[in-house]
């Protein structure tokens, strides 16, 4: 059983395409006032930032992005299973979709990964039929992010989730942005070899080189800052051959 539908994540676009709809003149007042607003009105700004929704692969079947250290892998299922046996934990970081936000990259985490005291405690329903470690991996756990009750994955508050939506859709940005987790640094996405790697940043990169994907918010500042970038040149590939980035 997949990670996640590998339809779904090929359905994003690239990064040159969404920033390209990202450009449109009223996006940054959208970003600094109506979707700001919702971030702080559920104090969602202290854990998670705005991402601009885009892909640099195209993943096959049994694939997903899974980020080590920073540095975000292509891994099969298999591959999940086996670093799950090690003792360690695959948690949700990044939120995507073009109908609906729905968990699409992930990150390896120790078993004493706590979430961010942010978090709410999750809510009280049945739990759904996990793989291996007990973290489920069909759509209704990335839709509903905790169904299992499980106190040590990222919680994103429903109510957060549906406000955001809403925003994103009557301003005719749906599909444009998604959540990410909030890092402890801002941060810089380039290409190494045929990975994808995230180093701090202080921002002082060539500006016409890379390109602001995630926005942060800070509830004693109006606006937004420019929480991480990535390199307009970050491409990669797929596993499967003939499957490159289009």
């Amino acid at each position: 059983m997949a990670l996640i539908n590998n339809t779904y994540y090929n359905e994003l676009p690239s990064l040159e395409t969404a920033y390209t709809r990202r450009q449109a003149k009223h996006i940054d007042n959208l970003i600094q006032g109506p979707l700001r607003d919702v971030f702080i009105k559920h104090g969602a700004q202290k854990a998670f930032a705005l991402y601009l929704q885009h892909r640099h692969h195209r993943l096959g079947s049994n694939e997903a992005i899974v980020k080590v250290h920073g540095t975000a892998h292509l891994m099969s299922d298999g591959d999940i299973v086996d670093i799950e046996a090690m003792g360690n934990k695959i948690i949700p970081t990044t939120w995507m979709g073009r109908d609906m936000l729905a968990a699409m990259e992930f990150a390896i985490a120790p078993t004493s990964y706590a979430p961010h005291p942010f978090s709410p405690p999750p809510p009280k329903v049945a739990p759904v039929s996990p793989l291996s470690s007990g973290v489920a991996r069909n759509a209704d756990w990335c839709r509903s992010f905790a169904l299992e009750n499980r106190a040590d994955i990222p919680v994103i508050p429903p109510h957060f989730m549906a406000e955001l939506e809403h925003v994103l859709t009557v301003s005719d940005c749906k599909g444009l942005f998604g959540i990410d987790t909030l890092a402890e640094d801002d941060w810089t996405e380039l290409t190494v070899g045929n990975a994808s790697v995230v180093v701090p940043s202080n921002g002082k990169e060539r500006e016409k080189a890379y390109i602001p994907v995630a926005f942060a918010f800070d509830e004693r500042k109006p606006g937004f800052r420019v929480h991480g970038k990535c390199g307009k040149d970050h491409k990669h590939t797929s596993k499967p051959s003939g499957s490159g980035d289009l």
